[in-house]
């Protein structure tokens, strides 16, 4: 998670002595965005947030370059327009997902009112039988209501997430999370406490599509980069690796849909050459909701290696 919310993280690093009333005041504006979140209706309140995002963070983030950098993969033959266009969709989509979580509570409570679930028929049997589960979605819609499978039907899911920086966000994050039903797990150490979880027969969910500075070089949107092999690893060890996803519908509703299981393509290849090809499958899962609708994409953080330095001419 961003360290610091609304200062720029080297204008802090500059004034170390800012950093706890940094803190304090950015836990305070969350504070205030829940409080006024919660008196209004869920559709003002969300889109309210989503026009201020999208206004303030096309102009200010530091988030801007990232995206582009991202868009660019992902749009390669958009006009810079077209793509400028697609990234200011994105801070409108990250003010979505804030309300989206502030008020999961109320989603859930008025249920009826907001959600659907489709279920392919092999993913509803696995669930259905209560089985252990690896759900895999990527942030991409509203993709903090998949836990609420868990809920509606009675599985306990354990929700992989990343700590936050600033220890006063983290309890507001904390709070706001519970609303997902199940066990928080949080990154660090993440696979032996996934594997604990599977093994007690509890279902885990991440979205896993972020770069991973330790991952596997796996394509994605046809360019190598660090991929999470987790999903593929705890798939391996007998569990069902599920993709999941929330799609955002007019009128303030949300599908949370969940794919067939994937399955390696050589039940007998070598291990290593299953993880891959499951990892290449679930990037290919991805890729597909992305390209759907790119402005639905959160992809703040760099995805892709940067491109190598020229070399200055004369250089051997």
């Amino acid at each position: 998670m961003a360290k610091y919310y609304l200062l720029p993280k080297r204008l802090v690093a500059r004034f170390p002595a800012v950093q706890t009333p940094v803190w304090l005041l950015e836990a305070g504006v969350f504070y205030a965005l829940l409080g006024l979140a919660k008196l209004l209706p869920f559709a003002a309140a969300r889109e309210g947030v989503a026009r201020v995002m999208g206004f303030f963070g096309i102009r200010f983030s530091d988030k801007r370059r990232a995206i582009r950098r991202n868009l660019a993969v992902v749009m390669p033959d958009a006009s810079e327009p077209a793509r400028e266009t697609v990234a200011h969709a994105i801070f409108r989509t990250a003010g979505r997902a804030a309300v989206e979580l502030f008020l999961m509570g109320r989603l859930w409570r008025r249920r009826a009112r907001y959600l659907a679930f489709d279920l392919h028929p092999e993913a509803r049997a696995a669930i259905e039988a209560q089985e252990a589960i690896v759900f895999a979605t990527a942030h991409v819609g509203a993709w903090q209501l998949s836990p609420l499978i868990g809920r509606e039907y009675g599985l306990s899911i354990s929700v992989l997430y990343t700590p936050e920086s600033n220890p006063w966000l983290n309890r507001f994050f904390l709070g706001r999370r519970r609303a997902f039903g199940g066990p928080l797990v949080p990154s660090a150490g993440s696979a032996r406490d996934f594997l604990r979880e599977l093994a007690a027969g509890r279902s885990v969910g991440a979205a896993f599509d972020t770069r991973i500075d330790q991952g596997e070089m796996v394509p994605f949107f046809g360019v190598p980069t660090q991929t999470s092999t987790m999903p593929a690893v705890l798939s391996l060890r007998g569990y069902r690796l599920i993709p999941t996803r929330v799609v955002r519908l007019p009128g303030c509703r949300y599908r949370i849909e969940v794919e067939a299981p994937l399955t390696p393509a050589d039940a007998n290849a070598p291990k290593k050459d299953q993880v891959r090809d499951l990892t290449a499958q679930l990037n290919d899962v991805y890729e597909r909701w992305i390209a759907e609708d790119p402005g639905e994409w959160l992809c703040m953080k760099r995805r892709w290696p940067k491109p190598p330095r020229a070399r200055p001419a004369g250089d051997a």
